[in-house]
């Protein structure tokens, strides 16, 4: 197995693809650029932006740890692509895994034994029936794997997507993008963050979810960083400050007024109207820093 096998390779190149995708997104690269499989043929010549990206590198990587993997079996094992399919895999899952523990992400964030089993059972306590409780536990799961997630572009729950996952585990119809659902989604997601900060601890619930998801996308000001380690600090209260901000930016480049996207986005997220003007707040809405492409009111 000293050559490169290319019935290998090619499985390698096609099962990374989401893998090298985010390194090219990373350095501002919409798509890979080399067209053919690399190693399996004369039309796999390699784009010198696929060896600066790291995206060939990602290949060799996965490439020789399912060979070390297969060193291990019988000869024959290559000729098993079914068998093969599944070693690379689990090989891309371990680089993926190894990824975000070299990031000082969890390794395993969506897995529900330990500190989460512990989770789970005190939201199944505080639900109020049992679909409830499923529901509350299927959202914690979902939180965990959306903030340690490589390719997130935004530092905000998706609330209007998880709207249909609870309309498919409770049956309820809602209407997706309305004010109530985002409300109702939102005091959802205070409810995981608050039954975990009870059973786990503030530090569990800001290393495990709440860091991962305001810092892997872009840098924390220095004001959300204060938020976080501040001992007197909420960090739900931080993630739901940060919600409202993106919402109310989102609303004022749709074209609404200043009071009217601080007012909808305070009821799509808090599930009532702001008790204060926007003049009053506006400065902590916008941008830090440069804010000259937001409209004024």
């Amino acid at each position: 197995m000293s050559a490169v096998n290319a019935r290998l390779a090619e499985l390698v190149w096609y099962e990374t693809a989401k893998v090298r995708r985010r390194a090219h997104l990373a350095v501002g690269q919409t798509r890979c650029p080399t067209t053919g499989v690399p190693y399996a043929g004369a039309g796999g010549v390699v784009h010198q932006l696929c060896r600066d990206a790291g995206c060939l590198g990602i290949m060799h990587e996965v490439y020789a740890r399912a060979v070390q993997r297969l060193r291990a079996r019988r000869e024959d094992a290559l000729d098993r692509m079914g068998y093969i399919r599944t070693i690379v895999a689990s090989q891309v899952a371990d680089y993926e895994r190894d990824g975000r523990v070299r990031r000082g992400l969890p390794a395993k964030p969506t897995r529900n034994d330990g500190i989460a089993a512990r989770i789970n059972h005190g939201l199944e306590e505080a639900a109020t029936n049992e679909a409830d409780g499923v529901w509350l536990c299927t959202l914690f799961r979902m939180m965990r794997g959306y903030a340690c997630r490589d390719d997130r572009r935004s530092a905000t729950w998706p609330i209007d997507i998880w709207a249909g996952e609870k309309s498919r585990v409770d049956g309820v119809l809602r209407s997706v993008g309305s004010a109530s659902s985002r409300a109702e989604l939102s005091a959802d997601i205070r409810r995981v963050l608050a039954t975990a900060e009870r059973v786990a601890g503030r530090h569990w619930v800001g290393t495990a979810i709440l860091h991962p998801l305001l810092t892997f996308v872009g840098p924390l000001t220095e004001d959300h960083q204060r938020e976080l380690t501040s001992p007197e600090a909420d960090p739900v209260d931080a993630v739901t400050v940060a919600q409202l901000r993106t919402r109310f930016q989102a609303l004022l480049r749709e074209g609404a007024s200043a009071q009217e996207a601080l007012d909808r986005s305070a009821k799509e997220i808090f599930g009532r109207l702001p008790a204060c003007k926007v003049r009053e707040v506006l400065d902590d809405l916008l941008p830090f820093g440069n804010d000259q492409d937001q409209p004024r009111p």
